[in-house]
């Protein structure tokens, strides 16, 4: 019995230690990075947390869903260094303050500060949507680009309805 609460505290410092680690970030916005589940795994020897069931992150204003969230960290220090990539699996929903982004899949790359959204994408912004099969947005830009899907011989275009200001 021991022997397991040495090891299950030496996981919760392990895990409380990322908190100093540099974190990534899904907003420009500077604030501390959350994120929480209904369970927890931490994969020391890969550098990776895995957050399961219900699963948010979220920095100021920006969030990220879906049923699974895992974040990839450096380890060639020897430890936890900065987070380096999210992966966000299953009916995954990254939220703004101006946008609504919806996909099966999606991947936060820090070197380039993009995120990916794959699988049946929508994009709603108001009452305008976009749909397609690829997302990628620069989180500090806010530049987006929406791709269709290159299979068959049309393919899945990316498509969209915009509603005039009724101001």
């Amino acid at each position: 019995m021991r022997r397991m609460t040495i090891g299950l505290a030496a996981g919760a410092l392990a895990a409380m230690s990322l908190a100093t680690a540099a974190w990534t970030q899904i907003s420009s916005s500077g604030e501390p990075f959350m994120v929480g589940a209904d369970d927890f795994e931490l994969i020391q020897a890969e550098g990776m947390q895995i957050w399961r069931g219900r699963a948010e992150a979220s920095q100021g204003e920006n969030r990220l869903r879906a049923g699974e969230i895992r974040v990839h960290h450096d380890t060639s220090g020897g430890g936890f260094g900065a987070a380096q990539r999210i992966e966000a699996i299953g009916e995954v929903f990254f939220v703004t303050p101006e946008q609504v982004a919806r996909g099966d899949r999606a991947v936060y790359v820090a070197a380039t500060d993009t995120l990916t959204v794959t699988g049946d994408v929508i994009l709603r912004q108001g009452e305008n949507v976009l749909t397609g099969s690829s997302l990628s947005i620069n989180i500090g830009t806010g530049r987006a680009r929406m791709e269709g899907a290159p299979t068959g011989n049309a393919g899945r275009r990316v498509q969209g309805v915009f509603y005039p200001d009724r101001n």
